[in-house]
């Protein structure tokens, strides 16, 4: 054992599902909840805004909650989807002060979601992936990915209580960065699964010897969720500016200068 890689049970997870704002000492674990309207009244006495999210107060176990908000009426036409709201952004603080909040908002935990189409008489439209509003992006500081839709944020709700439980029930061996100890084999087969493609600028590298400036991220940020949908096959350029904290990472020592040299050889 003297020789093996120093093995983690679960603090950098629980660590990590701190910083992005579970409580999961108390780990309640996720319930869907039914997709309604929000009044001004809920607002002032069954959500509440913290500086982690948003949060429902479930009248019927009296549990918090994570939700999100959406603009229930949308020219889904005219402007596609309705962002997803997962702070008290500008936004919503807007329409709080206003005192309209009663018609403009649903609240959801779920995806898919509806909304009444107003380029289609009102009709109720099922919807899924709806993009995050970018003020809220940047109040969540790089916890999220940019790209990051509410199925994606459904899933990490999903997975903060389970993945905790699953890791005091389960040894989940992970290595002094937080990765599972599969995790190199992991990221080449997905690679190689899209054949070096940056499944977010289209860069395509064919020489063997680049094809490490291809990287494999994980869209929700929990390394040990190593699910093919949470994955995604990333040039190192596209990584290094995916969220604010990646751009801080990539900003020094050795993946500085690795980004530097891609950048030499593939220029924008």
């Amino acid at each position: 054992m003297a020789n093996d890689e120093p093995i983690y049970k679960f603090e950098r997870l629980k660590s990590l599902l701190k910083s992005m704002g579970y409580r999961i000492d108390k780990a309640i674990g996720y319930k869907p909840l039914k997709i309604e309207d929000v009044d001004i009244n809920d607002i002032r006495k069954n959500i509440k805004f913290t500086d982690k999210g948003i949060f429902l107060i479930d009248e019927e176990d009296n549990q918090e909650r994570q939700i999100f908000l959406y603009k229930r009426n949308y020219r889904l036409t005219k402007y596609g989807k309705p962002s997803f709201h997962i702070r008290e952004c500008q936004t919503i603080q807007d329409f709080i002060n206003s005192g309209t909040l009663k018609s403009e908002y649903r609240r959801a935990n779920t995806d898919p979601v509806s909304v009444k189409d107003m380029d289609n008489n009102m009709q109720e439209v099922e919807i899924r992936n709806l993009p995050l509003c970018k003020y809220c992006m940047n109040m969540a500081l790089g916890e999220y990915s940019a790209n990051m839709t509410s199925a994606d944020f459904v899933e990490i709700l999903k997975r903060a209580d389970d993945s905790y439980e699953e890791a005091q029930n389960k040894d989940i061996e992970v290595d002094i960065f937080g990765y599972t100890k599969d995790w190199t084999k992991i990221s080449l087969a997905y690679r190689e699964l899209h054949e070096y493609t940056c499944e977010k600028c289209g860069l395509h590298i064919t020489n063997p010897f680049d094809q490490l400036f291809m990287q494999t991220h994980h869209k929700n940020g929990n390394k040990v969720d190593n699910r093919q949908s949470n994955l995604q096959c990333l040039c190192i350029r596209c990584h290094a500016n995916i969220d604010a904290r990646h751009k801080a990472n990539f900003a020094r020592g050795g993946n500085r200068i690795t980004l530097e040299d891609f950048n030499t050889k593939y220029p924008q």
